[in-house]
């Protein structure tokens, strides 16, 4: 037979309120039961453990010396929603972005689409990816006001960033130096690196805008972030290798639109044209990070 204050004791081993009374214990356990049939209300379609649920849900509460009126309190199905989210189950992720991250264009109805959509991805690259954490920032909300309100504080601040931002250029007369150990063997790739650079990074622009928003978020997440491939994945929502599918057609598509537009403003022969187009592939890294990097 299990416990019956076993909920409770979890609570208050990781709360800094110890509360011993067994009629206190009673009290707390009758709260934390409520609670948890609030969150099972509320997120029917979701799996979880009571006892880690209860103590990612103690470990949020303030210091109180009446935890039972803050249970009251507590947003009981949002918080279960960016607990499950917080440890990647998928039905948890599309749940959030069905629910909040499809209002992001709601709450900036003068922000055209296309910003919309980048904020959304950086939006989710900063909730949902740890960077290094042992959990994504997501975690940290505390389930004490609407899930909807804190994730848009969130993105208000991240469109201010994105309003912030100067476009960079490379500047025409000096390409990365990396280019130049990339090239600097190839007397053919050197000399059309020289004559036709100012060519190369309008083009390469050119190229970029015709990108969908999503291609130009995964190129910027994979080649300028440094995400790696499971990452992106799990900000798109989608397994590893459609992640990776979608990263090298991108990138694909980005070489191919770069050699068009230069077909077209220069008069190439065919093995110029080849070369090029390694020319193109070499320098792509680290253009993509002087043009798409904030």
């Amino acid at each position: 037979m299990g416990d019956a204050l076993g909920l409770s004791r979890t609570f208050v081993a990781v709360t800094p309120v110890k509360t011993s009374s067994e009629e206190d214990l009673g009290t707390l356990e009758a709260r934390l039961q409520a609670l948890l049939a609030r969150a099972r209300h509320e997120q029917p379609t979701l799996c979880f453990q009571p006892e880690d649920f209860v103590r990612h849900l103690a470990a949020r509460m303030p210091a109180s010396k009446d935890p039972c009126a803050l249970l009251e309190q507590v947003h009981a199905g949002e918080l279960l929603l960016t607990y499950a989210c917080a440890h990647a189950d998928t039905t948890a992720l599309a749940l959030l972005d069905a629910s909040v991250f499809a209002r992001v264009g709601a709450w900036f109805p003068a922000e055209d689409a296309e910003r919309v959509a980048e904020l959304k991805q950086r939006l989710r690259h900063r909730l949902l990816v740890a960077e290094g954490a042992p959990l994504p920032r997501i975690a940290t909300y505390t389930g004490r006001g609407p899930l909807e309100r804190w994730v848009r504080a969130v993105a208000t601040r991240l469109l201010a960033d994105l309003h912030a931002e100067v476009p960079r250029h490379v500047a025409l007369d000096a390409l990365p130096s990396d280019a130049d150990a990339l090239v600097g063997g190839d007397a053919e790739l050197s000399f059309i690196r020289a004559r036709h650079q100012e060519d190369f990074r309008e083009c390469l622009q050119e190229a970029l805008a015709t990108l969908s928003p999503r291609e130009r978020g995964l190129l910027r997440l994979h080649h300028v972030d440094n995400l790696s491939v499971d990452s992106v994945g799990l900000m798109y929502q989608t397994s590893r290798s459609t992640a990776a599918r979608w990263i090298a057609q991108a990138r694909e598509q980005l070489v191919e639109r770069t050699r068009d537009a230069l077909v077209r403003r220069l008069q190439l022969a065919p093995s110029e044209l080849e070369s090029l187009l390694a020319l193109i592939r070499s320098q792509l890294e680290v253009s993509l990070h002087r043009l798409l990097r904030p």
